[in-house]
């Protein structure tokens, strides 16, 4: 398990191998996205960073402050890690990879969608009038292995 900026350091450089850049709340959902589908997938999470249900869909706060500097623009490469390598294992790495595979190519806004339609984590959770609300990782978990469980009965895993 690491950090969730190790997390998502590897999930930038992943996507400029790719030739892609991401914003801010790409970066954020694809990284939630990613936690959630190692839950449900394999049992194990990625990062143990808090997760929060804010207004407009789960937001990991570390993440999203250390990067809510590059507002609506891509952020660089470089700008949660000043080295080149990626620091997930090469296993984690090809998850991934395999994420960004089919997320990668979504705007912001069609991620921030996917992560609160109803029956998600998030619609379970948030509570207009209230702030800061924690959405937990068995909760995650749950969400994601139905969702697995699901695909696999459609040929989709």
């Amino acid at each position: 398990m690491y950090d969730v900026l190790t997390v998502a350091d590897a999930i930038l450089k992943i996507a400029a191998q790719q030739g892609k850049t991401l914003t801010p709340m790409q970066l954020v959902k694809l990284t939630y996205i990613a936690h959630g589908w190692s839950l449900g997938l394999r049992g194990r999470d990625l990062f143990r960073n808090r997760i929060e249900a804010w207004r407009y869909g789960p937001v990991i706060p570390d993440l999203y402050h250390a990067t809510k500097v590059y507002g609506r623009s891509p952020i660089p490469i470089n700008a949660l890690g000043n080295i080149d390598e990626i620091r997930v294992s090469p296993e984690d790495k090809q998850f991934l990879e395999e994420v960004l595979a089919k997320y990668g190519h979504l705007s912001g806004i069609s991620l921030s969608y996917i992560t609160h339609q109803a029956g998600t984590p998030w619609t379970q959770v948030y509570k207009p009038d209230v702030s800061d609300q924690e959405i937990p990782d068995d909760l995650i978990a749950h969400h994601y292995r139905d969702l697995a469980n699901a695909a696999r009965q459609h040929g989709r895993v």
